[in-house]
């Protein structure tokens, strides 16, 4: 049976490319619907060149957050399309925590840190500025707060000689591809139950 995976985004969507471009790859039976809540996202163009379907949340005013609207927007658009996960990816908005609890587990996100170090914005400068010599990325469940979900994989970058952020962003960013394909697989296509914070493949 063909899984269905919502991807979130705002800009530029390179996870969301690589994640379907990966699936094309390997024949799997995935849906995608890109869901935006930018109508200039340049990652909407990418996925209709790859004959995936897009939907832009109007009802949206700039900031954070996702007023009534948008969120009884988002709701629909996800209600409509039932997923078996949804994956953020560069989403640039405050989940509101009607759809975490709806939705809970089945909320993926990949934040450019090993987790719980450097969490919230800008976590490549962060981890740049403390001068770590190890950084990475994390893939975690959603939560009712900022970055705070279980744990479900990790891959570390070394990012000793990088003379920059953007060194770091980069570094970082082509494990990020690898390793949000290999978590979407496995939730998808595999058993996994979560204990506490843990989270076991079997």
């Amino acid at each position: 049976m063909e899984k269905k995976v919502a991807i979130l985004i705002s800009g530029r969507g390179s996870n969301m490319e690589s994640l379907i471009n990966l699936s094309f790859k390997e024949n799997l039976k995935i849906e995608f619907l890109v869901v935006s809540d930018n109508p200039e996202a340049e990652g909407l163009k990418k996925a209709e060149k790859l004959n995936v379907k897009t939907i832009v949340i109007k009802n949206l005013k700039k900031g954070w957050k996702m007023e009534r609207e948008g969120e009884e927007e988002l709701l629909k658009i996800l209600k409509d399309f039932s997923p078996d996960l949804i994956l953020l990816a560069g989403f640039m908005r405050i989940i509101p925590p009607n759809v975490i609890e709806k939705y809970y587990l089945k909320i993926v996100n990949i934040h450019p840190s090993l987790l719980p170090s450097f969490k919230g914005k800008d976590a490549q400068k962060q981890a740049f500025d403390y001068g770590v010599k190890v950084s990475g990325c994390t893939v975690h469940f959603i939560d009712m707060g900022v970055d705070t979900g279980p744990i479900i994989d990790q891959r570390c970058v070394d990012i000793s000689k990088a003379k920059s952020v953007e060194e770091v962003s980069n570094l970082i960013l082509e494990k990020e591809h690898q390793l949000y394909f290999e978590v979407m697989k496995k939730l998808l296509f595999s058993k996994w139950k979560v204990e506490n914070r843990n989270v076991y493949f079997y």
